[in-house]
């Protein structure tokens, strides 16, 4: 049968493994929660630039439509030749369309105001009331504990936040990234219709 002696001896050897355990899980959550945050800080510079070759491409697609006009008064100018290159600037295209067009417009009015979660958002999720451990011995180490894991229950919280702001922006890029490519499938014909006005007002 323990001595009140032994029993204390490990109350007090239990305690301790405990906290160093709250101390790592604290130490591991943290860390990860920076890996996510570097990863969604990541993951905004990534659309960032994103938003720079679609902004490039609209600047495109406004030289396209000075081609296409260039070439329209070309068509005019030079009726009694025959050359496919004035007529076909891509600006017809169903790929250019699918790009430029208004509903490819509208789809992307419409996942800009969809909502997204914000880093530390909740979710519905709320810090548990009241403490998370039940005390026994009453000192500093439970503090400790108790704090630890307020803590880690608070990393949890914010990553859930991370992963909703995650994938809000994933969906956004990747709906980018399609129509990006879309928009440039019909390039090769505003490079031939452009070194054709090139050439005529040039050579």
């Amino acid at each position: 049968m323990d001595t009140p002696a032994g029993l204390d001896q490990r109350i007090d050897f239990v305690t301790n493994e405990t906290l160093a355990a709250t101390r790592r899980i604290r130490g591991v959550a943290e860390e990860t929660n920076q890996v996510g945050v570097d990863t969604l800080v990541a993951l905004n510079e990534q659309g960032e630039k994103l938003d720079n070759a679609e902004r490039r491409l609209d600047e495109m697609n406004v030289d396209l439509k000075q081609t296409d006009k260039h070439l329209n008064e070309l068509e005019k100018c030079c009726c009694c030749i025959s050359c496919s290159c004035f007529r076909s600037t891509g600006t017809g295209t169903k790929a250019y369309k699918k790009g430029y067009g208004k509903k490819a417009r509208a789809e992307e009015d419409a996942m800009l105001n969809q909502p997204t979660g914000s880093v530390g958002s909740s979710g519905g999720s709320r810090r548990p009331d009241g403490p998370i451990i039940n005390k026994v011995t009453n000192d500093a180490r439970e503090d400790e504990m108790e704090d630890n894991l307020q803590a880690v229950s608070d990393v949890l919280t914010n990553l859930k936040g991370i992963a909703t702001e995650m994938g809000s922006e994933l969906d956004r890029q990747n709906n980018q990234i399609d129509r990006l490519a879309m928009s440039c499938e019909g390039r090769s014909d505003l490079c031939i219709a452009s070194s054709v006005v090139w050439e005529f007002n040039y050579a």
